[in-house]
């Protein structure tokens, strides 16, 4: 049976306590959840400024400069010196000018790389899946490179190397003889079992004979090409909206719709994926048995709603009877 320590338990303990305390937020904002919220932000604050100086300024700041025979002529010194002028802004009202200088050189050289970045990731991306032919054909497994075999779903260049050595001893029939290639490894069958599926996956992309067209493809394809142009024309302000570039407007603003509904769902799902998490952490559904059993997490539970509760009733009678007075 594996013991568990008593600081383990307390820290269980308190965890379920502050899940609670911010969960009383539902009824009203009251000194449980203030609680619970200035712990979280001033122990987040604490672990960003220790994780600071002995990820970054210690070993890329400090040391370096002591370490230095001329450590006057140290580049390192102008990083130090904008530190101490973003300190004066905290320190001297008077003076607070000076630390905008480095505030500006920080936001200027951050909002540069994330244009980059921005640029690189997503415009290049954008640009250049907006610029494909809409003809979309099927690989034949028998006939196409390595290189072609690894773009198919679920297709690693290891399975790509096999698939290769196979078919010269035999053809493949179907692609069902792909999944169940001897020498594939556990992890290979579950990638290309992933991507396996009725519409889209490695039947859709993949097809023993030439010839053949992936239907969804080029149907997705050209759906990518049209919202990307009616977004654009939405945003396109020196033409009045009427008549054809109105009615193409109207649609782009579907598919900025449909875009943000899809970004906020996926939001919203990681939030309850969380909330679920917190649940069965609580119930010790990913302890082991004799763990949870030493932790009594439904009850702790239950003594935590009641003790938050009954602080929150006295809390609303002490409120009303100052209102009172």
């Amino acid at each position: 049976m594996t013991e568990v320590a008593g600081m383990d338990i307390l820290g269980y303990w308190i965890g379920i306590f502050l899940t609670f305390c911010i969960l009383s937020f539902l009824y009203k904002d009251n000194p449980f959840y203030k609680f619970a919220e200035h712990l979280f932000i001033g122990i987040s604050i604490g672990y960003v400024v220790v994780r600071q100086y002995y990820d970054v300024l210690r070993p890329k700041l400090m040391i370096p400069i002591a370490e230095a025979e001329q450590w006057y002529f140290n580049w390192r010194l102008v990083a130090l010196v904008f530190v101490v002028m973003m300190f004066i802004k905290a320190v001297s009202k008077r003076h607070a000018w000076v630390g905008r200088l480095p505030l500006a050189f920080l936001v200027a050289l951050y909002a540069a790389l994330e244009i980059v970045g921005v640029a690189q990731g997503d415009l290049g991306a954008q640009i250049k899946r907006g610029m494909v032919t809409l003809d979309y054909q099927k690989v034949n497994v028998n006939e196409a490179s390595e290189k072609v075999l690894t773009s198919l779903p679920g297709i690693s260049p290891a399975v790509a190397k096999k698939i290769a050595i196979q078919r010269k001893q035999e053809k493949f029939a179907s692609m069902e003889q792909v999944y169940h290639l001897a020498d594939l490894s556990k992890t290979e069958r579950q990638q290309i079992a992933v991507a396996r599926g009725r519409v889209q996956g490695l039947e859709a992309r993949a097809a023993v004979q030439d010839g053949e067209r992936y239907w969804f493809g080029i149907l997705n394809r050209f759906l990518l090409l049209l919202g990307l142009i009616s977004a654009l024309i939405y945003f396109y302000f020196s033409v009045e909206h009427k008549g054809t570039i109105g009615a193409i407007s109207r649609f782009g603003v579907w598919i900025l719709m449909i875009g943000f509904g899809a970004s906020f769902g996926y939001t919203v799902q990681g939030r309850l994926a969380l909330a679920v998490g917190r649940v069965q952490a609580i119930r010790g559904d990913t302890l082991e048995p004799n763990v949870a059993e030493q932790i009594h997490g439904p009850l702790v539970a239950l003594i935590s709603v009641a003790v938050i509760v009954l602080g929150i009733f006295w809390w609303e009678l002490a409120r009303k009877r100052r209102q009172r007075a």
